[in-house]
């Protein structure tokens, strides 16, 4: 057409729209399967026999430690005796904090090195007045004047052959004194 010279008049331009479609809504849960809801008994909320029951899969454990880095319930109780322990024997609470969280690693590696913090033969307060009550079985020292820790010693993880698990809620005023 072209070439005969059909289309020597201007053309009209028809400018196309763009379709309008619906978008595609997934259907609601609903419709896909059935929910069960769980209707509590009404309960006063002051009453303290009112029991919170968990629903059946809803474990927050399953979340932590071994499937994550997050730490377990037990990690936590741990983590907190260890901290309220190391606080009461002098650390800092940010320095307790790092210290107990390095003991939950360690724990997870299943280390068998362990700090004189978490000994009961531990006594004093304090970066200078640390001092072991288990000196001649751990072999800090060859008289009992030398029995004083440095820091460095005390927050170094280690293997002692005189140490002695310090229970959780054992303070430093209940750690036991030995006379020389």
């Amino acid at each position: 057409m072209l070439k005969k010279g059909s289309l020597r008049q201007p053309a009209t331009l028809t400018v196309a729209t763009v379709a309008t479609v619906s978008p595609v809504t997934p259907p609601s849960v609903a419709k896909v399967a059935s929910v069960a809801v769980a209707k509590p008994e009404k309960v006063a909320a002051s009453d303290p026999t009112s029991n919170v029951v968990a629903l059946p899969g809803n474990d927050p454990e399953r979340w932590c430690w071994p499937h994550s880095t997050a730490m377990n319930g037990a990690e936590i109780d741990l983590f907190e005796a260890r901290l309220h322990r190391f606080t009461d024997k002098g650390l800092t609470r940010t320095d307790g904090e790092t210290l107990a969280d390095e003991l939950v690693i360690r724990d997870r590696e299943t280390d068998d090195r362990r700090l004189c913090l978490e000994c009961r033969h531990l006594s004093g307060y304090g970066h200078a007045s640390w001092r072991c009550g288990n000196w001649q079985t751990a072999g800090v020292a060859i008289r009992t004047r030398d029995t004083q820790l440095p820091a460095d010693l005390v927050l170094q993880l280690q293997r002692c052959d005189g140490f002695a698990t310090a229970t959780p809620n054992e303070s430093p005023s209940s750690t036991p004194k030995t006379s020389f």
